[in-house]
């Protein structure tokens, strides 16, 4: 993923007295703003004002690498089960699909974001696990960047069977089987 750093962003991490912090966005259907750090920030990375609260729950954000080619990236994100809001959400919403957005940014010396965080990483969650130890619990939720469903063959074909299998009047796809070679549809 390019991105370019701002002026801001660069001259304070030039003076080596960094302290980065995560915004993080879940897309539930009541989307979960919070951060890292330990104060509630408000930002305005998403295009809009948004204030993320301070929250002790984000337990770690795996490593992960990028790369100039087009490959299906992940990275899992483990939170705190002691907030049962993020548990129960997962077990009754339909979470698979909501996207994750993760912005890093850096903090100044009077606690203010540096302008301009950049964006981390950006995808959907492909799946969650949930461990539970007698005293603890976790939640790992994976997230994949958009190029995870790339190669996904849908249900629909294009020949007559399946076009009548929805559109029972449609005859469009009578003679596609003698027209149709093999169409390259952008990829060698």
């Amino acid at each position: 993923m390019t991105r370019s750093l701002t002026t801001a962003i660069k001259n304070e991490l030039a003076t080596n007295d960094i302290r980065p912090i995560h915004l993080i966005t879940i897309g539930f259907s009541t989307p979960v703003n919070f951060t890292d750090c330990s104060f509630p920030l408000t930002s305005s990375v998403s295009g809009s004002s948004v204030t993320y609260s301070a929250s002790d729950h984000l337990l770690g954000i795996s490593d992960f690498s990028e790369q100039t080619d087009v490959s299906k990236s992940s990275i899992t994100l483990t939170l705190s089960g002691a907030d049962q809001t993020f548990i129960s959400t997962v077990l009754n919403e339909n979470v698979i699909n909501d996207t994750v957005t993760i912005f890093r940014g850096l903090l100044a010396d009077d606690n203010t974001i540096v302008a301009d965080p950049f964006l981390l990483y950006k995808g959907n969650i492909e799946n969650f696990e949930i461990q539970e130890q007698p005293k603890s619990s976790t939640l790992s939720l994976s997230i994949v960047s958009h190029w995870a469903d790339f190669n996904k063959k849908n249900g629909r074909k294009t020949n007559n069977t399946s076009q009548q299998r929805f559109f029972s009047t449609d005859v469009g796809m009578d003679f596609s089987s003698q027209t149709v070679q093999d169409i390259k549809w952008g990829r060698e």
